[in-house]
């Protein structure tokens, strides 16, 4: 299984923003090839049974909570039936996103917005009330980042958030206490090999390049340890065989 981690979904410079053509055939080939895209409600259950789930497992994660991801994702995966779930910062819901936090575009979902993302049934995740990096905040921030933005979110959405995403992937074992007290599980960044189901607060995801053609992404997704190196191995087979 691989759990694949997105931002934005737009024609923009940098590594955050995936192109719309590249993004709509990696859908297709999700939604048409050798693979399994499963649920957030999926991945709780093979965690809390202790089984693994299929090699060819694919999750869908979109970080940051952009309106993007309505306006532009959603339509696509309402298209070929896929799941997916989506990480939020409750404070950006409730107009207390501070302006020091920086993020590649400002245009974020509103309550509306996310409530059409629920209401497709895909999942929300919590992503910290106001996307600090929590491993250097003190404890008392750190209980408002994690409690406060599962209290919001409930009191919003009307379900609580299972899953918590760690703002720019960062934690160590006090952030990691901290999750578990709310949290069934934790969604981190780490790139190099398969999330390992046995460390539910650490569960690694691939961030997806914006660079990477098909065979490339394609190549991370079948890679058993090192989607990087598959990556890299696409692309010479892509150089040595275009025209």
């Amino acid at each position: 299984m691989h759990i694949l981690m997105y931002h934005l979904v737009k024609d923009l410079p940098g590594p955050m923003a995936v192109p719309p053509d590249h993004f709509v055939a990696q859908m297709d080939l999700l939604a048409d090839g050798p693979y399994t895209v499963v649920t957030e409600d999926d991945l709780h259950t093979m965690v809390a049974r202790g089984m693994p789930l299929p090699a060819n497992a694919v999750m869908l994660t979109f970080d940051d909570g952009y309106a993007n991801t309505i306006a532009t994702v959603l339509p696509v995966l309402e298209r070929l039936g896929l799941p997916a779930v989506m990480a939020v910062c409750g404070g950006y819901l409730t107009g207390d996103r501070p302006r020091r936090v920086r993020h590649p575009v400002q245009e974020m979902a509103d309550l509306d917005q996310v409530l059409q993302w629920a209401a497709s049934g895909r999942a929300v995740a919590a992503h910290s009330y106001t996307h600090q990096r929590l491993t250097t905040v003190s404890d008392l921030t750190l209980a408002w980042q994690t409690a406060g933005d599962c209290e919001v979110l409930t009191e919003l959405l009307g379900q609580v958030p299972r899953t918590f995403a760690y703002p720019y992937g960062a934690y160590d074992a006090r952030v990691q206490r901290a999750v578990a007290e709310l949290y069934p599980l934790a969604l981190a960044t780490d790139e190099h090999h398969r999330p390992d189901l046995h460390r539910p607060y650490a569960l690694s995801r691939i961030q997806v390049d914006p660079a990477w053609s098909l065979a490339a992404f394609q190549a991370a997704l079948d890679s058993d340890t090192d989607p990087a190196a598959a990556e890299r191995a696409a692309r010479e087979t892509d150089a040595r065989t275009r025209p």
